[in-house]
């Protein structure tokens, strides 16, 4: 267990609070956290609606290297078809007609309603009773991710910070009396924080976050010694370099009560990659042993209701073999999770426009970034509904 020092100093960069011993009982609900795998760059289709590309074999795609799952849904038989029964009895491919083709519009229409943050407003619908609200493993996701309704997103900098983020111990002063202090300081410091949002953001969340860790019941201890050697990772390696040891980060900031996890991944801009061997080559390689770990993992807990996303900004346009793989307007997402029912919302058109490339068209009426948003907080069984009705009933 860590001492209250070592707790706070692994935490480097980072506000937080020892485990304190607070007489509140267990929340009797089942616990919704939703994971939030960001594959910037774009998410190819390939992985989650391979049948699109079959046709004219886009990608490598044809009918022996796909998998059909039923209910219209077809994957990639390599990568997502070879995760276990469990994982794709409760996978959905969701589409996102959101209209950008750019790396700029397309990543912040997926993470900003005008300037209030989508993660966040989840983490706030969602609304559990744990301290940690919204948290992010990787590099800073696009847009601002301003506080809101009092919840702000707290950048967990390796594993050292996870493991004392979800279950340090020791006593200390009375809580209560910490978290008035702290939030008195608040108080006094808020103009200061709006005049320099950008250079005073990581303190501020922090503090939040502080605050919260006081106010609200300790997470339950975490073995990490266990949950490491299920991912593969030295117990000593907290570096958090990796996408695996990420996915065990975001186990343990699920098992701490976390209502909103994200995980950013770079490097999937794959031009060039027109027969889709590389991008099958790193998802097998980089992505598939902590997925695999990850969502048996999670998707087996008691009590607890994890919904998993993989998306990136946009799908990619298709080509022959040796043609480009541009920037689609629209992403087919992948959603795991315990009330998915298996299906897609369907399957896009992709059709040769010229030499070497294609188009990508989802089906109309396919809903834009809101829909999306308003399906997690549905199959999230989210106490609040932010984002308006779900369009996509049929994959509950």
């Amino acid at each position: 267990m860590l001492s209250r020092r070592s707790l706070l100093a692994a935490s480097a960069g980072l506000a937080v609070a020892p485990r304190l011993s607070l007489a509140q009982p267990a929340p009797t609900l089942e616990k919704a956290s939703v994971v939030l795998v960001w594959m910037a760059g774009s998410y190819n289709a390939l992985f989650s609606a391979a049948d699109a590309y079959v046709p004219n074999g886009f990608f490598g795609c044809t009918s022996s290297n796909v998998r059909d799952l039923g209910n219209g849904l077809v994957v990639d038989r390599s990568t997502l078809g070879s995760l276990s029964d469990l994982a794709l009895s409760k996978l959905a491919t969701v589409g996102v007609a959101h209209g950008y083709s750019d790396h700029i519009s397309g990543p912040r229409q997926f993470f900003m309603k005008d300037s209030a943050s989508y993660p966040l407003m989840l983490a706030d619908a969602i609304n559990g009773p744990g301290a940690l609200r919204c948290v992010r493993f990787g590099t800073p996701l696009p847009g601002t991710h301003e506080a809101y309704a009092g919840v702000s997103m707290t950048s967990v900098p390796d594993l050292a910070a996870a493991v004392a983020l979800a279950g340090g111990a020791a006593t200390g002063p009375r809580p209560d009396l910490m978290a008035r202090a702290l939030r008195t300081s608040l108080e006094m410091s808020k103009q200061r924080f709006a005049q320099n949002p950008s250079s005073l953001s990581t303190p501020w969340a922090g503090t939040h976050t502080l605050i919260n860790t006081l106010e609200r019941p300790p997470a339950e201890p975490v073995d990490w010694s266990e949950l490491s050697a299920a991912y593969g990772i030295a117990t000593a390696d907290t570096s958090a370099r990796t996408f695996t040891s990420h996915l065990a980060g975001a186990e343990l900031m699920v098992r701490a009560g976390a209502d909103v996890v994200c995980v950013r991944i770079n490097g999937w801009d794959t031009h060039g990659d027109g027969d889709g061997v590389d991008s099958r080559a790193r998802f097998a390689a980089e992505m598939l042993p902590g997925l695999r770990t990850f969502l048996d993992r999670t998707l087996a807990m008691q009590g607890r209701n994890v919904v998993t996303v993989l998306f990136g900004e946009f799908a990619r346009t298709g080509g022959k073999p040796t043609g480009d793989s541009g920037h689609a307007n629209g992403t087919s997402a992948s959603v795991f999770g315990k009330y998915v029912r298996p299906g897609t919302t369907g399957r896009p058109t992709v059709l040769p426009v010229g030499a070497g490339s294609a188009s990508y068209r989802l089906p109309m009426g396919t809903p834009k970034t809101p829909g999306f948003w308003a399906y997690l907080a549905a199959v999230a069984r989210a106490q609040k509904v932010p984002f308006g009705a779900n369009p996509h009933a049929a994959l509950m």
